[in-house]
C-alpha cells in the first residue's frame, strides 16, 4: 500500500482537477447562456418600449376649416377638386350658417352647390387658410382668411341650374317616373349630364306651368341589389325662387290632380287633415291657404306641406306601408332663402297587402 501511495494519491489529485475543470466549463456555458438571455430579454424590452413610443407619439391635428354662409342662398354642398380627384362636404346650410370641416389643404377648384346654381372657384389656396365666407354680389365672392390676420378675396362665376330666357323648351316632370332606368332617365335630358354629391342628375323640368331646377336621384331596387343592378330612378326634387303667386300655381296644379293635403308642420303648429272627418276637402284646403299666408307673412322658420292622391288618404292614414304603388309630394317653405322645395317620391305597394 505504501508503495502505491503516491500513485493513487496522483490518481485522485488527477480526477479532482478534472471535476474542477468540468465544474468550471458548466459554470462558463451557464454564465453564457444567462448572459445571451439577458441580451434577448433588453433587446425585446428597448424594441417594445421603442414601438410603444412610437405607437403613442400623437400625429399631427387636423386641422380646421370654418366655412361661412353670408349669402341669401342655401348651400348644399362643396366638392374640392384636386387634380383628378374631387370629393365633396354636404352641409344644408342656411343663410348666416357656418360649420367646420377638415381642411383638405392644397390648391383646390372649388364648386358650391345652391340648390339653383353652381359657384365655380378656381385655384383657391386652402392649405393655409382658416375661415372661408361665401358672399354674393354681381358674382359669387369667396373670402379666405389666412393665418395672422391676413385676407385674400376670389371671385367665382355662377351657373344657373334654371334654363335662360333663349333656352329651348324643357321636359315635362310626366314623363319621369320613379323607377324607371337611369339610362333612360340620361336620353331624355344629357348624355353626360351634371352631377350633385349624392349623384343625382341635374336637369331642368317643366311642372306646374313653370320650369324648375330638377335633381333625379338613382339607386337600386332589389332585396339584394349587387354592383351589377342597374340604377333606376329613386325619387325627385324640385326647387324654385319662392313667392306667393308660386306656391299658388304648385298647389293649384297638385289640386287639378286629384292630391289632397294629408300634413302640415308649421312653427308651433302641426296638422294632419285626416283627422279632421267633420271638416269637407275645400274646407280643409281654405284651412291649409289662410295658415299658409300667415307663414308667408312672418318669413320665420320652415314649413313643410304632404300631399297624396284624394282617394287613397283614407287608407294612407291607417296603414303602415301603402296598400298600393302611390307617390307623394311634400312641398318645403324656406323664407330665409326664398327657396321652394317639391320633393316628389314613389312608395311601392306593400307585400302584405298583395
Amino acid at each position: 500500500m505504501a508503495a502505491c501511495g503516491p500513485a493513487l494519491r496522483s490518481a485522485i489529485m488527477l480526477a479532482q482537477v478534472t471535476n474542477m475543470e468540468y465544474a468550471m466549463t458548466k459554470d462558463v456555458w451557464f454564465l453564457r447562456i444567462y448572459a445571451a438571455i439577458c441580451l434577448v430579454l433588453a433587446g425585446a424590452i428597448i424594441a417594445g418600449a421603442a414601438s410603444a413610443a412610437h405607437i403613442a407619439k400623437p400625429g399631427p391635428e387636423p386641422q380646421i376649416l370654418t366655412i361661412i354662409n353670408a349669402t341669401g342662398e342655401d348651400i348644399l354642398s362643396m366638392g374640392f377638386q384636386t387634380g383628378r380627384s374631387m370629393h365633396f362636404v354636404r352641409f344644408d346650410m342656411p343663410p348666416a350658417g357656418r360649420d367646420d370641416i377638415e381642411n383638405p389643404g392644397a390648391v383646390t377648384n372649388l364648386r358650391v352647390d345652391t340648390g339653383l346654381a353652381l359657384w365655380i372657384f378656381k385655384d383657391v389656396p386652402l392649405a393655409k387658410a382658416q375661415s372661408v365666407t361665401l358672399r354674393m354680389s354681381e358674382k359669387p365672392v369667396l373670402e379666405l382668411a389666412i393665418s395672422k390676420g391676413e385676407q385674400q378675396r376670389l371671385t367665382g362665376e355662377a351657373q344657373s341650374l334654371l334654363p335662360g330666357p333663349d333656352a329651348g323648351p324643357v321636359c315635362a316632370l310626366d314623363r319621369f317616373r320613379p323607377g324607371m332606368p337611369m339610362k333612360d332617365v340620361c336620353t331624355l335630358l344629357s348624355a353626360t349630364p351634371q352631377r350633385d354629391d349624392n349623384d343625382a342628375v341635374l336637369a331642368s323640368l317643366g311642372f306646374a306651368g313653370m320650369v324648375w331646377a330638377a335633381r333625379l336621384e338613382p339607386a337600386q331596387r332589389g332585396e339584394k341589389p349587387s354592383s351589377k343592378t342597374p340604377l333606376v330612378l329613386d325619387h325627385m326634387e324640385l326647387r324654385r325662387k319662392l313667392d306667393q303667386e308660386t306656391l299658388d300655381k304648385l298647389l293649384s296644379a297638385l289640386y287639378e290632380q286629384k292630391y289632397s293635403p294629408w300634413q302640415a308642420e308649421l312653427p308651433g303648429l302641426d296638422i294632419n287633415f285626416t283627422q279632421m272627418p267633420s271638416m269637407d276637402l275645400n274646407k280643409q284646403k281654405d284651412m291649409l291657404r289662410q295658415v299658409l299666408e300667415y307663414f308667408m307673412s312672418a318669413s320665420k322658420g320652415e314649413a313643410t306641406i304632404m300631399l297624396a292622391p284624394t282617394e287613397m288618404l283614407p287608407k294612407l292614414a291607417d296603414a303602415d306601408a301603402p296598400s298600393s304603388d302611390v307617390q307623394l309630394f311634400t312641398i318645403t317653405l324656406r323664407p330665409a332663402s326664398k327657396n321652394l322645395v317639391v320633393d316628389v317620391a314613389a312608395y311601392q305597394e306593400s307585400e302584405e297587402s298583395r
